[in-house]
């Protein structure tokens, strides 16, 4: 899912002359200010094309160019640099001040993040969060910009139509927009590891838009010009089958981090599967809740009685049908909160208190 492309360090060297001329402008800051108003930190120069004015973009527009050319300015290519490296990706802002949604995949473990705006600058960005599991980060850019509106999963429909914009193969080809339609909803993927082993990705929207290598974390977007998914994947030994996280899922991250600056996920210490696609493999006769497929010993859901093979189906009196649902819900509590977890034993509803902890190290 990376793009890879070797990277060389270049060193910039400074002369005595330069080091004079730095020092003459300290001494007369008057020049500072004679200079434009560029915002800190980006690079290049600027398209007066595109509208980068901070502000939530909202596409009102029936014409499909125009909705294209109004929304672009939210996405950005992603540079992250991995030792001799660099891994491209996309990304999309969905809320002021430089938040930025993207695959964790794209960034982990980067030792540097640049990103590129439509407008042909560039600048540095920093990792705020993330969750390996659900393949989501959030990194942050001091360069306010524009950003989308978003939809939730329950309006979208099979066959309507999508777009994603974002940056195949290189840099070179970022900004790319393609066009498709929703095929399905609620799949599950199975995802092998760099370290060999298997995740699953579960309840995604399945889209037939044109997406490659350099895709993850771009934005797929409605007629209405709102994101509603974030492009992870698609199946390489096949066309028309491009993958994407419903973006409600880190709408609850979104809206802690722009109350704080910052979140840690709390540890439930659980994976599980949505109970469909387990009786699917005959593990329940359920089809509604989270079968708990795996569980860590040490995890307050653990200590709490839970087991592997049992369905939770609620959530502090809210109903959980999928993962998706119980993620949502773990995402708007905080570590050290108490909340109650319904789960089925046999057919018998059984309701435990948990206190969410710190994920162990």
């Amino acid at each position: 899912m990376k793009e890879k492309h070797t990277f060389f360090n270049k060193k910039r060297v400074f002369n005595a002359f330069f080091c004079i001329f730095l020092s003459i402008l300290m001494i007369l800051p008057i020049f500072i200010f004679s200079g434009c108003g560029e915002q800190i930190g980006v690079s290049g120069k600027a398209d007066p094309n595109v509208n980068m004015t901070p502000r939530m973009i909202t596409a009102k527009s029936t014409n499909l160019e125009e909705m294209i050319k109004s929304v672009t300015p939210a996405v950005v290519g992603i540079s992250a640099i991995y030792s001799n490296v660099e891994s491209v990706g996309s990304g999309v802002a969905i809320a002021p001040n430089g938040y930025i949604v993207t695959n964790n995949h794209v960034v982990e473990g980067a030792k540097g993040i640049t990103i590129y705006f439509a407008n042909k600058t560039s600048s540095k960005a920093k990792l705020i969060w993330s969750d390996k599991a659900m393949d989501l980060a959030i990194i942050k850019t001091e360069v306010n910009m524009p950003y989308l509106e978003t939809a939730s999963l329950d309006s979208i429909n099979v066959g309507a139509d999508v777009i994603a914009i974002g940056t195949p193969l290189t840099l070179q080809f970022k900004h790319t927009t393609t066009k498709g339609i929703v095929s399905a909803l609620n799949r599950t993927i199975e995802v092998d590891n760099e370290d060999g082993s298997t995740s699953y990705l579960q309840s995604l929207i399945q889209h037939d838009s044109s997406i490659n290598p350099g895709n993850s974390g771009g934005p797929l977007i409605n007629s209405n010009g709102q994101v509603i998914g974030i492009n992870t994947l698609k199946v390489t030994d096949a066309e028309g089958l491009g993958f994407a996280i419903p973006v409600e899922i880190v709408l609850p991250v979104v809206n802690k981090i722009l109350k704080s600056g910052g979140y840690e996920t709390p540890y439930l210490g659980m994976f599980g599967f949505d109970a469909t696609i387990a009786k699917f493999y005959n593990k329940t006769l359920e089809t509604d809740g989270v079968y708990v497929l795996n569980i860590d010993s040490s995890a307050p859901i653990y200590k709490a009685g839970i087991r592997q093979g049992d369905i939770i189906v609620g959530v502090d009196g809210i109903e959980i049908n999928t993962m998706l649902d119980l993620k949502k819900s773990i995402y708007n509590y905080e570590i050290g909160d108490n909340i109650t977890i319904t789960y089925l034993r046999n057919g018998i509803k059984t309701i435990k208190n948990i206190t969410l902890s710190k994920r162990p190290n």
